[in-house]
């Protein structure tokens, strides 16, 4: 009678290192003689239920790990009971040489696994994708390997599905302490990967396709500097510090052009005609003409002796870091609330606004600034290259009595 059992199995060096892990092997028994099958799994021995056959409740992650046996099994059993209705003897060579072939046709199929293929799309795109959209690739797969070191498991096509789904974010969230966004930001180019691999016919698996396999984003609160904080840092005596100077003037030129840091660090001489200028982003690759505020003309006329007229760049990290600075010398010090969810926990913190302050609230600054002077919607849109009301709104970062005040102003000028 042929007989299917899970057990665990120490390897050599599991052994000689005196592991408390052993693989878990799925042994067949059939006519006196047995073969084993391995799950491509560890386990430590305390979590494993012999009796039940599963994974215990106190591992961590345990219904997906043992939905993962559960499924491996069956396809074990499946060619058993083909074999039976055949009425062919299931032998131990048998089976697990349909099982090889089965890996076989597999691979044959599909010419690259997984994450073959991630990598193969990456350095595919170095070529007509930006550094940043690059270096986000690069970011989701090395998630998508830390998932696998914690999962103790090499993700192929199949498994990315729901249950997949889960388990990621549950990792991502709960044992890395990463924001729902963040887990939204990683689907998002994982079901860029896929949708291509899916097109070149190596991914069969459409799992990902479900409207549950989504790709999540919440609103945050993001800062943005008013009219009145741009005019307090541009007043603020930095002459005893040149860089904090410069840094400051390359900040305050990216809040009154709307361009990204990747974009207002790399503007050349070619790029400025008379009162606009007129550059190709680096991450949209779309022309963009912006005219030259009177706050950037000053800042231009400042570093009249450097070739593009601007103070000259820094890393955005280092920008970053002294924007905090130049912030809190300038008191700009607000408290801001923060509100962020990891899975189902709910984060408030509270910060000085000037701990906020990145090269990023810059281009915010700009949009959130010209719709508050009424400057049209389409208008910005033209100049920052937002290509969806969608994704534009969500750089207008007014406050209720902002909007309040707005909307009086307008009654009182049609009364």
């Amino acid at each position: 009678m042929a007989t299917l059992k899970l057990v665990l199995s120490k390897s050599q060096h599991q052994k000689k290192t005196k592991s408390k892990e052993s693989l878990l092997m799925l042994r067949y028994t059939h006519q006196k003689k047995v073969v084993y099958f391995s799950m491509q799994k560890n386990l430590e021995d305390s979590y494993w239920d012999a009796k039940k056959q599963c994974v215990k409740r106190s591992y961590k992650g345990f219904s997906h790990f043992n939905i993962y046996l559960d499924k491996r099994k069956q396809k074990i059993e499946d060619i058993v009971n083909k074999l039976l209705i055949e009425e062919k003897n299931p032998t131990t060579q048998l089976v697990k040489s349909i099982d090889n072939e089965s890996k076989l046709e597999r691979q044959k199929k599909n010419t690259y696994s997984f994450k073959e293929f991630i990598h193969y799309y990456i350095d595919s795109c170095k070529k007509r994708k930006s550094i940043g959209t690059i270096k986000t690739y690069i970011t989701t797969l090395n998630k998508i390997e830390q998932y696998e070191k914690y999962a103790r498991r090499l993700l192929d096509w199949n498994d990315i599905n729901m249950d997949f789904y889960h388990d990621f974010k549950e990792f991502y969230t709960g044992v890395q302490g990463y924001t729902n966004n963040g887990h939204g930001r990683v689907i998002k180019i994982l079901k860029v990967f896929l949708n291509e691999a899916t097109d070149k016919g190596y991914n069969t698996c459409l799992d990902y396709k479900s409207k549950h396999f989504k790709t999540t984003k919440e609103e945050v609160n993001n800062i943005y500097l008013n009219e009145k904080e741009l005019d307090t840092l541009l007043k603020l005596n930095l002459s005893f510090n040149k860089s904090l100077e410069r840094i400051r003037d390359l900040f305050i030129v990216g809040c009154y052009t709307g361009l990204r840091f990747s974009d207002f660090t790399q503007i050349k001489p070619e790029h400025i005609f008379e009162d606009r200028i007129r550059i190709k982003t680096l991450k949209t690759n779309e022309w963009v003409t912006i005219p030259l505020h009177p706050v950037v003309k000053s800042v231009m006329s400042k570093y009249s002796h450097n070739a593009n007229s601007l103070p000259k760049s820094c890393q955005n990290q280092t920008m970053n870091k002294h924007l905090k600075e130049i912030g809190r010398l300038a008191g700009i010090d607000e408290s801001i609330l923060k509100i962020r969810n990891r899975g189902k926990e709910r984060i408030e913190e509270v910060f000085p606004k000037y701990r906020l302050i990145t090269t990023h609230p810059a281009r915010r600054s700009f949009a959130t600034n010209a719709f508050k002077m009424k400057v049209p919607s389409r208008v910005i849109m033209k100049i920052t290259g937002h290509r969806t009301e969608q994704a534009f709104n969500s750089y207008i970062k007014i406050t209720q009595d902002e909007n309040a005040d707005l909307m009086l102003d307008l009654w009182n000028k049609s009364a």
